[in-house]
C-alpha cells in the first residue's frame, strides 16, 4: 500500500507521498522532502522505499535522526508505529489508499470558492487578494467620489484604474456611443496582469477572454486571460459600469432602470454542471418574468430556497425584499401570528406587528414546507391570495397584501391532495408552475463542484489553506448516496475542514465512515433508513466471512458471534444461498 511521511512543526502538518524509491531529507535545495528548519541539515538522512519495507539512514546530520528515541546509526527500518524525529521535527509514517495521494480537485494557493474548478488543471480561479483589494480598496473612494456628482469621466477614468490595478486582467476600455453612433473613449490602457508572465505585451494570447458590456449609452470591456477568470470577475466589471451609469443620470436628474426584463439573473454559484438543472433554471428565469405562482417540490435539502430566490430576483420585484417563512417550524396559532401578523391589544402585553403577508406586499413571499400546514391555516392563506388583503389577528380592518407566493415543500403533494391534507382550490392557487429539483444522488457531475465550492469556503473562514480533494475522498463523494442532498454534503464539508491542516489536501480518512464504506460497498452507501444500512452491513459481513471461510458455515458462525441456525436464517433472508456451502 502506497505510504505517506507526515512532519509536524508548531501543531502545523506537511505530508509527502512516498512510492518505491529513495528520498533525501534535508534542508537544502537539492533534498526530495525538503525541511527549510534551523535543526535540519542540507543533507540530513536518507528514506528508502522498497515494497512493505521502509528503512530510515542519516546522513551524519548535526542534530541527528531518532527513531522510538534512539539515535539512528547506519540504517535502521521504520514502519507506521516508529516515532521519528528529523532534527527537532517531528515524522511518522501512514498507509494511504493510492486514490488518496492523486488530486483529483486542485485548489489555487490563495482562491476563493470557485465558481468553476479546476479539475486536474492550472486554471486559475478567483483570488481572494484580488477581490479584497477591490472591494476594500478600490471600491470605497468610487463610491465617495460619487456622491460628489462628478461628471461620469471621471467614474470611468477612476473605475477603469481600480479594475486594472487589483484585478487580473490585461486590459479595459470604457466608451460612451455619441449620438452618431461612435464611441468616445473614456477610459483605455494595458497593464501586466498578476498571473501574467513578465514580458508579455499584453496582447490577445489564445486564451484570452474580453467581458464586454453595455448599460445606457456605456460600454466596458476587460480582458482576462482565462474564461474562469472573466467569469469569476465579471460582476465586479458590471458594478463599475453602474457606477459609470449612474453618474451620468444622477447629473441629468434621471432615475436608476431597473434591470431589463429579458436579462436573467446570475446563475447561483457554483454553476451546475446537470442539463436537467440547467432546464430547470433557464425555465425559472422565465416564469420568474411573470405574475404566476410557483410550487417547488423536492426532497429536503436540494436547494428549493435558492430557486426561489433565483425566480424572485428574475422578476420586476427582484428590488423588492424576499420574505421567507418555514411553515413547518412554528405550531399553528404561532404559525398565523407570523403569517397575518397581530394587532394591538388582541391580548394583555401583546402589541401590534405586521405579518409576513404585510411585509411581502408588492414583493415576493417563500412558503416553505407549506405541506406541513394544517388545513384551516391552509383556507386562510387562500383567502388571503383571493382578497389581495389581510386581516392581522384580533383586527377588523384589512391591510394590503398583494404578494407573489413561491412555496415550497418535501411532502408527496398527489397523497396529500387524495387523502384531503392539502386542500385542492390552494393548490391551484399556488401551483401555476410546479417544479421538482433532483435529489443530489441524480446529479453526479455536480458533487465535486459543490464539494469543492463548500470546502474552500469553509476553510477560508477558518483561515486555512486547502489544497484540493484526493481521488480517494472524490470516489467516496460519487458513490454515497446523499440522502440529505447538498445540505448534508456542505455540512460534511465544514466538518472536515476542521481536521485538515494548513495545505492539506481533502483525503478519504477525513469523511465519515458510512461516506467512505459508500465506495467499498454502494448497496450501503445507497441505503437511506436505519434497517437498510443494518441489512447491507449484514450482507458485507456474511459475504465477506463466507468468502473466507470457504462457505464452512459453522467457522463463519463462530466467527460472526451468531448462532448456526440463525446464521442459516439470514442466508435465506438475504438470498445468500449460492454463495454458502450446505
Amino acid at each position: 500500500m502506497p505510504r505517506q511521511l507526515r512532519i509536524v512543526e508548531l501543531d502545523q502538518s506537511r505530508l509527502f507521498a512516498l512510492n518505491d524509491g529513495e528520498y533525501l531529507i534535508g534542508s537544502g535545495p537539492d533534498a526530495d522532502i525538503r525541511l527549510p528548519h534551523p535543526t535540519v541539515s542540507r543533507r540530513h538522512a536518507l528514506l528508502r522505499v522498497q515494497g512493505g519495507s521502509v528503512t530510515l539512514e542519516d546522513l551524519r546530520s548535526t542534530n541527528g535522526t531518532r527513531v522510538d528515541g534512539t539515535r539512528v546509526v547506519g540504517t535502521h527500518p521504520v514502519d507506521g508505529r516508529s516515532r521519528i524525529a528529523i532534527g527537532s521535527l517531528d515524522a511518522s509514517l501512514e498507509e494511504v489508499a493510492a486514490a488518496d495521494l492523486e488530486a483529483a480537485v486542485r485548489f489555487e494557493a490563495s482562491s476563493s470558492p470557485p465558481n468553476e474548478l479546476a479539475l486536474l488543471s492550472d486554471t486559475a480561479t478567483a483570488s481572494v487578494g484580488s477581490l479584497k483589494v477591490f472591494t476594500l480598496q478600490k471600491l470605497p473612494p468610487l463610491v465617495a467620489l460619487l456622491s460628489q456628482s462628478p461628471e461620469a469621466i471621471e467614474i470611468a477614468q477612476a473605475g477603469g484604474e481600480a479594475v486594472l490595478t487589483s484585478l487580473p486582467c490585461t486590459a479595459v476600455e470604457i466608451s460612451r456611443r455619441s449620438r452618431d453612433g461612435d464611441d468616445g473613449l473614456l477610459f483605455a490602457a494595458r497593464g501586466l496582469a498578476p498571473a501574467q508572465d513578465e514580458g508579455s505585451n499584453g496582447e490577445h494570447d489564445s486564451n484570452s477572454v474580453d467581458v464586454e458590456l453595455e448599460q445606457d449609452d456605456y460600454r466596458i470591456r476587460a480582458t482576462f486571460r482565462h474564461p474562469v477568470q472573466a467569469r469569476s470577475f465579471e460582476v465586479l466589471i458590471r458594478m463599475v459600469l453602474e457606477l459609470v451609469a449612474l453618474a451620468d443620470r444622477r447629473r441629468l436628474g434621471r432615475s436608476t432602470p431597473r434591470r431589463a426584463a429579458s436579462e436573467p439573473p446570475p446563475m447561483p454559484q457554483p454553476p451546475t454542471l446537470t442539463p436537467a438543472v440547467e432546464a430547470i433554471y433557464r425555465d425559472a428565469a422565465r416564469i420568474g418574468r411573470g405574475k404566476v405562482s410557483v410550487l417547488i417540490t423536492g426532497e429536503s435539502g436540494t436547494g428549493k430556497e435558492i430557486l426561489a430566490r433565483f425566480i424572485h430576483r428574475a422578476s420586476p420585484r427582484g428590488h423588492e425584499d424576499f420574505i421567507a417563512l418555514n411553515c413547518a417550524a412554528l405550531p399553528r396559532d404561532l404559525l398565523e401570528a407570523e403569517l397575518f401578523g397581530v394587532d394591538e391589544g388582541v391580548a394583555t402585553g401583546v402589541h401590534a406587528r405586521p405579518g409576513k403577508f404585510e411585509q411581502a406586499h408588492g414583493a415576493t413571499l417563500f412558503l416553505d414546507e407549506i405541506g406541513d400546514m394544517e388545513a384551516a391555516t391552509q383556507a386562510k392563506i387562500l383567502r388571503v391570495l383571493q382578497e389581495g388583503e389581510v386581516y392581522r389577528l384580533g383586527a377588523r380592518k384589512p391591510r394590503p397584501a398583494e404578494v407573489r407566493v413561491v412555496a415550497a415543500t418535501n411532502q408527496d403533494v398527489e397523497a396529500q391532495l387524495a387523502s384531503g391534507e392539502f386542500r385542492a382550490d390552494l393548490y391551484h392557487r399556488i401551483a401555476d408552475w410546479r417544479v421538482e429539483l433532483p435529489p443530489l444522488r441524480e446529479r453526479t457531475p455536480d458533487i465535486a463542484n459543490l464539494a469543492a465550492w463548500f470546502l474552500q469556503r469553509e476553510a477560508e473562514r477558518l483561515g486555512t489553506h486547502v489544497s484540493g480533494i484526493s481521488r480517494g475522498a472524490l470516489d467516496a463523494l460519487l458513490a454515497f448516496h446523499w440522502p440529505g442532498n447538498i445540505r448534508q454534503l456542505e455540512r460534511e464539508m465544514a466538518r472536515a475542514a476542521l481536521f485538515l491542516e494548513d495545505g492539506e489536501m481533502l483525503q478519504s480518512r477525513h469523511l465519515q465512515s458510512t461516506i467512505r464504506a459508500a465506495v467499498d460497498d454502494p448497496a450501503l452507501g445507497a441505503a437511506t433508513t436505519l434497517p437498510a444500512k443494518i441489512e447491507a452491513l449484514e450482507r458485507r459481513e456474511i459475504c465477506a466471512a463466507l468468502e473466507v471461510h470457504g462457505g464452512n458455515l459453522s467457522a463463519v458462525a463462530r466467527d460472526l458471534g451468531i448462532a448456526r441456525s440463525t446464521l442459516y436464517r439470514r442466508i435465506e433472508e438475504l438470498d445468500l444461498g449460492e454463495l454458502a456451502e450446505r
